[in-house]
């Protein structure tokens, strides 16, 4: 009965060890996981992976003179410069010179009025031609269109360029012709550029009164 109650506990103890041998292998390889998964966890939080370079965009060109025009001549040059334009008058073109050029770069003219509000978005796509040129950016002047001070903002891709200040008056009016071509495109001008707001001290149409004025360029 003794000899029994031996081989038992002895069968016991054996089982057990095991039991523990396991346990004790089973728990190292979770420590072994726990610390593999917090690593993993660690190097994605702090460590992103680099995404895929974007491609290099090309230098901005260089602004030279900016007019607002109704045509050009032969040797692709404006024919005028006006200071102001009358509405009705049909199209008048944003005639802007930029050496630099760079083939697929975008070249786009945003026309606000006084108050900030985008009235016209021409954009041309530079082709292969030559990297210092004159550009024409086609705007219309509809009959509707209000008389006052409105301004056009010149940009490269998203890189802005300059700026001009024109006027337009009613219809049946006389354009306005400058004497020369401005030595200086970069008007000193109140009309906020695209996404500005008006500045504090000046009068929006809600309260009824005249649009700020543009200081001539000089």
């Amino acid at each position: 009965m003794t000899l029994a109650v031996c081989v038992i506990l002895t069968g016991c103890s054996s089982g057990a060890a095991r039991d523990a041998a396991q346990d004790e292998a089973r728990d190292a390889g979770l420590k072994d996981q726990l610390a593999a998964q917090q690593a993993t966890r660690t190097v994605q939080r702090y460590f992103p992976s680099t995404g895929t370079p974007a491609p290099t965009e090309p230098p901005a060109p260089a602004l030279g003179q900016t007019a607002m025009t109704f045509g050009f001549r032969p040797d692709g040059t404006p024919d005028g410069s006006y200071a102001s334009v009358p509405a009705g008058a049909g199209t008048v073109y944003v005639a802007t010179r930029l050496s630099g050029l760079s083939v697929g770069q975008k070249v786009r003219a945003i026309v606000t009025d006084a108050w900030g509000n985008e009235v016209a978005r021409p954009e041309v796509v530079i082709d292969p031609g030559s990297a210092d040129r004159w550009l024409a950016l086609p705007v219309a002047l509809p009959a509707e269109i209000a008389p006052g001070e409105y301004g056009v903002f010149v940009f490269a891709d998203d890189y802005p360029l300059g700026s001009l200040a024109f006027g337009v008056t009613g219809v049946g009016t006389s354009a306005q012709l400058l004497p020369e071509m401005p030595a200086n495109p970069q008007a000193r001008s109140t009309v906020p550029p695209p996404g500005a707001a008006p500045a504090a001290d000046q009068p929006t149409p809600a309260g009824g009164q005249a649009a700020p004025t543009v200081a001539p360029s000089g």
